[in-house]
């Protein structure tokens, strides 16, 4: 019974990194989507 626990827990310990783990990803993906929009506006109006 007790190495089922523990396993459970590590499975548990391992999903919520790797969710963790991608949210960060994600959120890091955004401001650079961000930064690199802002940056095409600033080039476009240079351009005119």
């Amino acid at each position: 019974m007790m190495k089922e626990t523990y396993l459970i827990i590590a499975y548990m310990a391992v999903w919520i990194g790797l969710s963790g783990y991608l949210g960060v990803l994600a959120q890091k993906q955004r401001k650079l989507a961000l930064r690199l929009e802002l940056l095409d506006k600033q080039l476009k109006r240079k351009e005119d």
